[in-house]
């Protein structure tokens, strides 16, 4: 009896490392071969030959994909910064919000699952450069003249982080959201008693509270603007036009593997590709060393006493003096 019991225990051991298992041969075959396959690329020619770094000096040297970094990391840190405070803003607005919640948090979610194709054809359609269009007429109304928009060399990223900003802001804002369930309402109580405001009790409750919603966000965010693709080549194709505004790293990867219009180098994309990954890499891992904190803090907030909650609002005095 007790082999047999000794047998359903091992049996058991073994599931959990076949469940642990599909995952893992899953990463290995989907991310890890086509990694080391794609290094190896980015040091041959299109005969397979061994060459060096000689890809990695061409692409360095190509003033297209200087353009596309410049263009990828300008896009990026203006969507990043508009649309964490802009999402954290409309998640705190839709917490206060008594009734309906679930409606509009299905509005915000209708973009999201909207195809990039559709949105971009709408987006085009409002912000064409005619006069008629919806945009020209409605700032015409405050006496400005017609935009390009999409057209101008000026203003066609800014426009297209508009667009990604309609489409995928209420992704965060949900998480947002989330984030905002899992702040302790006994720290609202303590502060209201105490004679905080509103804003008070946003920027020394809510934000620290949020700290772990706001990491996650921004780093993710981070690694998603590095990786535009779909927005600008549904604007644009493959061109990245007018004058090459939209043109991202991602956009010059794919020309450089998949085009039908231009010459096709498939080491100088392989050789773009690792670029991409390990600035994603770097940037990530800054992102992570400057965020990182004892979680003890965090968790110490969470579990505040009425007393120890009157000390963080008075600080030494009240919060009249701090704000």
């Amino acid at each position: 009896m007790k082999k047999i019991i000794s047998l359903k225990k091992g049996f058991g051991d073994l599931e959990w490392y076949l469940l642990i298992a599909i995952p893992l041969i899953g990463t290995l075959i989907f991310n890890v071969v086509p990694l080391f396959q794609t290094i190896v690329n980015s040091m041959s020619n299109s005969q397979s030959q061994f060459i060096g770094f000689t890809n990695y000096g061409i692409t360095f040297k190509d003033y297209e994909f200087k353009q596309s970094v410049f263009n990828t990391l300008y896009m990026g840190i203006l969507g990043v910064f508009l649309n964490i405070p802009i999402a954290f803003t409309l998640a705190n607005m839709l917490n206060n919000i008594p009734k309906g919640k679930n409606v509009y948090k299905v509005f915000f979610l209708l973009p999201l699952i909207t195809s990039i194709v559709t949105v971009a054809i709408l987006f085009k359609f409002i912000f064409s450069p005619d006069k008629a269009s919806i945009a020209n007429y409605v700032i015409s109304l405050i006496g400005m003249q017609p935009l390009g928009w999409f057209n101008d060399v000026n203003m066609s990223r800014e426009t297209l982080v508009m667009m990604a900003l309609w489409k995928g802001i209420g992704y965060n804002v949900i998480l947002f959201f989330a984030g905002l369930q899992t702040v302790p309402t006994e720290l609202y109580e303590a502060a209201t008693i105490d004679g905080a405001n509103e804003r008070q009790k946003w920027r020394y409750i809510t934000i620290p509270c949020m700290r772990n919603t706001f990491i996650f966000v921004y780093i993710t965010s981070c690694i998603a603007v590095l990786k535009r693709f779909a927005d600008v080549y549904a604007v644009s194709s493959e061109y990245g036009n007018p004058g090459g505004t939209l043109f991202t790293i991602i956009l010059y990867i794919y020309r450089k593997s998949f085009s039908t219009l231009f010459y096709k180098d498939l080491g100088v994309a392989s050789a773009a590709s690792v670029v991409l990954f390990i600035l994603i890499l770097v940037i990530t891992a800054i992102n992570y060393f400057l965020t990182e904190r004892d979680d003890s803090v965090t968790h110490k907030r969470k579990n505040f006493s009425r007393q120890d909650n009157k000390k963080l609002l008075d600080g030494g005095g009240n919060y009249g003096k701090q704000a």
